[in-house]
C-alpha cells in the first residue's frame, strides 16, 4: 500500500529543532522552553515553517504540538496529555474535575480541562474535541501541589473548590461521591479555606451536604461539622439557579436538588 504523506521534506536546520524537541521528548513545548537554543527571530520562523510543513501545529497562547513522525502517515493530530497542554497554556493549577481526576477521585473522561489562575478566566479550544478553560481564583489561588509532572490542587483545596464551584466538578452528586471515595482529606486544612474564603451561606451549604453524606457511614470530624454550623444566619438556597426547594431547619438550606438526586450515586450503587 503507498502511503499518503502529509507532510513536507524539512530544511536541515528545521530538521535539527524538531530532533531536539523528540531527543527531549518535548511533544507539547512553548516557545519560552526553545528560547536560548535558537535567535528570537529565527525561531519563529523555524516555527512557522514546521507548521506549514505539517510536523508541528498551534495549539494557542504561544503553546504547540509536536506531532510525532507517525502521523505523517494520515496526518491526524492528537493530544496525549491534555492536562500537561492546559499548564502550558495557563499560569496556575489544576482544578475541579480535573483535579479529581489527577487524585484518581472520579471516573470521568471529560473533554474540558480546568486551571484555576490568579487573573485570568478564559476557554481557549484545543484541536477539535478538546477546551481548556481557566479560572480566575484571585486570593483564592492557593494550595496546589506538585504531584508527579502537573502542578494540582491539594486534595483539601479540590474539594473546598468543587464545593465553591460544582458546575466545575460534575454538580454535587459528583462531588458527594468523589468525597466519600476519599481516604487522604486533610481536614484541617479543608476548614482552613473556609474561615479565609467562605461566605456563611457556601458554609452552611457544605454543611448540609455533609450531613447527607453522613448518611452513607461516611465519618465527618464533629470541629468540622461544628465550624459550620456556627455560621448558619439566614435562609439559603443549595443551588440559586434553581427554584426554592424544601428546607432543612438545622441548616437552613432550601434543598432545591433532593436528597435523592444527591445521593443517586449511593441510593442505586
Amino acid at each position: 500500500m503507498r502511503l499518503k504523506l502529509t507532510t513536507k521534506p524539512l530544511s536541515h536546520t528545521e530538521q535539527q529543532l524538531y530532533l531536539l524537541l523528540e531527543s527531549q521528548n518535548k511533544n507539547v513545548f512553548s516557545i519560552s522552553e526553545l528560547k536560548g537554543l535558537v535567535g528570537r527571530g529565527h525561531l519563529y520562523v523555524l516555527l512557522h515553517r514546521l507548521e506549514k510543513k505539517g510536523w508541528i501545529t498551534h495549539l494557542g497562547k504561544g503553546v504547540y504540538l509536536r506531532l510525532p513522525a507517525s502521523t505523517a502517515v494520515d496526518g491526524k493530530a492528537y493530544l496525549e496529555d491534555p492536562f500537561l497542554v492546559a499548564l502550558k497554556m495557563f499560569d496556575g493549577y489544576l482544578a475541579f474535575l480535573s483535579a479529581l481526576r489527577v487524585h484518581g477521585l472520579s471516573e470521568y473522561q471529560p473533554f474540558t480541562v480546568f486551571v484555576a489562575t490568579g487573573n485570568k478566566s478564559e476557554t481557549v479550544k484545543v484541536l477539535e474535541q478538546y477546551e481548556i478553560k481557566a479560572v480566575k481564583f484571585g486570593r483564592r489561588c492557593t494550595g496546589f501541589v506538585k504531584k508527579e509532572k502537573y502542578t494540582v490542587s491539594t486534595v483539601a483545596k479540590t474539594f473546598f473548590d468543587c464545593l465553591y464551584h460544582p458546575q466545575y466538578a460534575g454538580g454535587y452528586p459528583e462531588v458527594l461521591k468523589a468525597l466519600y471515595a476519599c481516604k487522604e482529606m486533610d481536614w484541617d486544612e479543608f476548614l482552613s479555606y473556609f474561615k479565609k474564603f467562605g461566605s456563611n451561606s457556601l458554609c452552611q451549604r457544605v454543611g448540609y451536604l455533609l450531613s447527607l453524606l453522613s448518611e452513607t457511614g461516611y465519618k465527618v470530624p464533629h470541629r468540622v461539622m461544628a465550624y459550620l454550623k456556627s455560621r448558619v444566619k439566614t435562609k439559603a438556597r443549595l443551588d440559586y439557579q434553581l427554584g426554592r426547594g424544601k428546607l432543612n431547619k438545622e441548616w437552613l438550606v432550601l434543598d432545591n436538588a433532593g436528597k435523592r438526586e444527591l445521593l443517586s450515586w449511593w441510593l442505586h450503587g
